[in-house]
């Protein structure tokens, strides 16, 4: 959206092998600040993707949570705070 920068989240995949999880920086930057802890968010989201949607590739699952950070990001009054550095 803004950027090429990306920040990365250590989750635990459904098989209990430590993966990782890419957002871009703008969104995980705003998360940080409204967000008591990321990583568990994040976590938390990933499960919860992997149970509803058990079927889907992992590409697609890490797609479904970026998809939810990103809307989760956009919900912040920070974004507009962003936005005008535009």
């Amino acid at each position: 959206m803004f950027d090429d920068e990306k920040t990365n989240y250590s989750i635990v995949d459904e098989g209990g092998e430590r993966s990782t999880l890419t957002l871009d920086k703008w969104a995980a930057d705003i998360l940080q600040a409204e967000l008591p802890d990321v990583h568990t968010w994040v976590q938390k989201k990933f499960d919860l993707v992997t149970a509803k949607f058990p079927n889907e590739t992992r590409r697609r699952r890490g797609d479904l949570v970026r998809a939810l950070a990103y809307r989760e990001a956009e919900k912040s009054p920070r974004i507009a705070e962003i936005l005008t550095q535009l």
